[in-house]
This record gives structure tokens, C-alpha cells and sequence, in this order.
């Protein structure tokens, strides 16, 4: 069940980590995140983590995502512990990661959102540049069309660190509703943007 809301289940904030990796550090990569990197972020408050690949569209193979209560985790002690006390492993990873894109992104409400933590099966990331320009009509046109319902969740995001400015992310249990679905917004009109349709391969709540 979805509902639109200004109020998300799993927090505001949000952690997305964009990136291509060779095909020798493919294998260790979902381990790593599972035993290492998922268990240490839900220890300090995390609220999910999860890790995609991509079925098709723009942009890296992989992304990773961490959802939070609100971004104030994503600077706070705890969490630059972690970023400063690196693994070996951890270290190997992230000095690996081919065309890595790293964004904090805090939610602008109101939302379509699900009744239960974590992401569904596929997602569709939209990474955009909205011009100073057109924000305004963007927004305004946005709250008034999500406050018309929707089929399935979706979440729109400002972004305080990352190349783009804009990020919105549908979510649905089966690849066919997401490919149909579309959001009534002029979207296709901004053509600084990058989508791509991604499979969830593993999670942890």
C-alpha cells in the first residue's frame, strides 16, 4: 500500500554512491558491502542500505544507496569515524571505483510512499539540473501533480553534495510498472539529466 505523505518512513536524508568497477573487483564488491560496510552504518543509526545494478539507461553500472533519518548523520562523528578509520578492504574498494559520483540529497516532501522500510525490487534514478530559472515552476508543478496520487512511490531530492541538483526515484516490485509509469512534469524537457533503471541485488535493514 502507497500513500502520499509528508512524513517518509525511512528519513529525509539520503547517501548515493555512483560507480563503474572492473570485472576482478565485481565478485568481492556485494561481500564487502554486506559484511563490512551495510552492518558498521546500521550500527550508528543507518536506517537501510542497499546496493542496484543496472538494467539499462545513462550513468554508472552500480549504485548504492543509504537512507537516514536526516543528513545531519551523514556529517555527524560517528559516521566520519567510519569514513576515517577505513578497512583495508574499504580502502581497496574505494580507490577502485571507476567514475565514482557521491551525492548527499535530502528529501523535499510531500512523497508517495510505501508502508514498510528499504527499497523495492527496481528503481528509476533521475539525476537532473534544474536551471534557477525554471526551479520554481518545477517545484510548484511537481507538489501539485504528486498531490494527485500515483501508482507507485516516489521521492524527489535536493542535492547538498553531487554534480546534479535534482534527484527523483520511483520505485516498484515488478520491471514492467516502472517502465510505463511516467511523471507528469516535463521532465523529458531538461535535457541535463541522466536516467537509468536499476535492479536491487541486495539489502539490509
Amino acid at each position: 500500500m502507497i500513500k502520499c505523505t509528508n512524513k517518509p518512513l525511512n528519513g529525509s536524508g539520503l547517501l548515493a554512491i555512483f560507480c563503474d568497477l572492473d570485472c576482478k573487483d565485481q565478485k568481492e564488491f556485494h561481500p564487502w558491502l554486506l559484511n563490512e560496510m551495510f552492518p558498521a552504518r546500521l550500527k550508528i543509526g543507518f536506517n537501510s542500505c542497499a546496493c542496484f545494478e543496472k538494467v539499462s539507461g545513462d550513468g554508472q553500472k552500480f549504485l548504492t544507496l543509504y537512507e537516514v533519518d536526516n543528513i545531519v548523520y551523514l556529517y555527524d562523528k560517528p559516521y566520519q569515524k567510519l569514513r576515517e578509520n577505513r578497512s583495508q578492504l574499504d580502502m581497496k574498494f574505494h580507490e577502485r571505483f571507476q567514475n565514482p559520483s557521491r551525492y548527499i540529497l535530502t528529501l523535499i516532501p510531500p512523497l508517495i510512499e510505501k508502508d514498510h522500510n528499504g527499497f523495492l525490487d527496481y528503481i528509476r534514478i533521475s539525476r537532473q539540473n534544474i536551471s534557477d530559472v525554471d526551479i520554481q515552476k518545477y517545484h510548484s508543478n511537481f507538489i501539485a501533480d504528486i498531490h494527485n496520487g500515483g501508482e507507485l512511490p516516489l521521492r524527489r531530492y535536493v542535492t547538498v553534495e553531487g554534480e546534479y541538483n535534482n534527484i527523483i526515484i520511483i520505485e516498484a516490485e515488478k520491471i514492467d510498472k516502472i517502465i510505463e509509469y511516467d511523471i507528469n512534469n516535463e521532465i523529458s524537457s531538461y535535457g541535463d539529466q541522466i536516467d537509468a533503471l536499476y535492479k536491487r541485488e541486495i539489502q539490509s535493514l
